[in-house]
């Protein structure tokens, strides 16, 4: 696999006509990659789906003989998605998603559910880019010698680098054993209290959840490339380079997981990181989680869809129908997990003691330039505090995470 699996820059970026681009871009599109588009639509179990930008609707769906096909208007589509030409401009060029468009409660659905249009993300990536949607039975996982990889295997640095490499493209995670040692845990332990003690519900830097009606400090975040005694940069370094790309230390963020949160976000339902947008502007990059303290199935612990970084799999949300297999890593103090960007991932929540770990990024070089801004803002970073209080958006994005069964209209075969 390669790692650097970037395909635009900002400077690619216009805006996007709706009406040229139904009608003479995509048409052009079906001819080079309508058999990939028409099998990411089968797979997506839309059965027809209206895209209204500024008032004017063009509707997808399969044609008498099972092939994708768009024409103007609604044609009574089982979904009708209403959103702006900006916002239009964005998904098409795959800076800000669909996921992104719900969190900013930018988009309105006269028929069906947002799960509908989320859905619909793939087929568009699968017409414009190439990108082939997930399928059962799409991803396989094979060791180097042709066996059967082992997904719940775990890792030292010490090991053959070839092992690593073929692992993490593979599978889209490492566990790597005592990367650290306890004594420096418990160092960067009391570090996290340092920087937690700093914030404040309008910094910028911090997040907060409710827990036993107190808002607490569950994460420090974009901080400078380096402010931390710890040395995540050089321990981090050789897992950088273990693959093809340049990549570069990006930063850490420093997270303490309570027991009992009642409101806010510190345990993330399924997602990617790219899930918000600007995959194919600054993907794939690597995620290190630094175990502080230990994690285990009974007190919260990392887990990753394997393989799902391979195909284009839903942003957020998990289906019943995925054959992947979700694996869950319990760490000692000292281990670092790794995920690749685009491999979906979660944590459980601790349930008898509080929970520690740092994520530090390593990232490709260069930038999107002002599209990072966008993704901000959707977030609410851009003047805007992290109290429990500003996280109703990013939870109604959590929303998606639930079964999809439950958003399906309840006498539809299809959506």
């Amino acid at each position: 696999m390669r790692f650097d699996l970037r395909t635009r820059t900002a400077d690619d970026v216009v805006d996007v006509d709706p009406g040229r681009f139904h009608e003479v871009d995509v048409p052009a599109h079906l001819v080079e990659r309508g058999d990939l588009a028409t099998r990411a639509f089968r797979a997506s179990g839309l059965e027809s789906i209206a895209i209204v930008v500024d008032g004017v609707a063009h509707t997808w769906r399969l044609d008498g003989d099972g092939v994708l096909e768009t024409l103007p208007g609604d044609a009574d589509a089982r979904a009708r998605a209403e959103f702006s030409g900006e916002w239009f401009s964005d998904i098409v060029h795959d800076v800000r998603s669909t996921v992104a468009l719900v969190i900013s409660e930018e988009v309105g659905m006269a028929r069906g559910s947002i799960v509908h249009l989320t859905a619909w993300e793939p087929v568009l990536r699968a017409l414009i880019d190439g990108r082939p949607a997930y399928e059962p039975g799409l991803v396989d996982f094979i060791d180097r010698d042709g066996t059967p990889l082992d997904l719940h295997r775990s890792f030292t640095l010490g090991d053959d680098p070839g092992v690593l490499s073929h692992f993490l493209s593979t599978a889209g995670f490492l566990h790597l054993r005592g990367v650290c040692t306890p004594v420096e845990m418990d160092a960067l332990s009391a570090e996290i209290d340092r920087w937690r003690e700093k914030m404040t519900p309008d910094d910028d830097r911090a997040w907060y959840a409710e827990v036993a009606g107190e808002q607490v400090c569950v994460r420090v975040t974009n901080l400078p490339a380096d402010p931390t005694e710890f040395p995540h940069a050089a321990r981090l370094g050789p897992i950088a380079d273990l693959t093809d790309a340049e990549l570069r230390y990006g930063g850490t963020d420093l997270l303490v997981k309570p027991v009992g949160v009642d409101k806010g976000l510190s345990d993330l339902p399924w997602h990617k990181d790219c899930a918000l947008g600007l995959h194919s502007y600054r993907c794939a990059s690597l995620t290190c989680g630094v175990s502080v303290t230990e994690s285990d199935a009974d007190n919260g612990q990392f887990g990753v869809v394997a393989g799902s970084h391979r195909v284009n799999i839903a942003l957020f949300d998990l289906d019943k129908k995925v054959d992947l297999p979700q694996v869950y890593l319990a760490t000692e103090p000292g281990d670092v997990t790794v995920h690749i960007s685009c491999a979906l991932h979660c944590a459980t929540p601790p349930r008898h003691a509080e929970r520690r770990v740092t994520y530090s990024s390593l990232r490709l070089p260069g930038t999107a330039g002002d599209l990072d801004q966008k993704i901000r803002a959707v977030l609410g970073d851009e003047g805007v505090d992290h109290s429990v209080s500003t996280f109703s958006r990013a939870e109604y994005a959590a929303a998606l995470s639930g079964p999809r069964s439950q958003a399906l209209p309840p006498a539809a075969p299809r959506w």
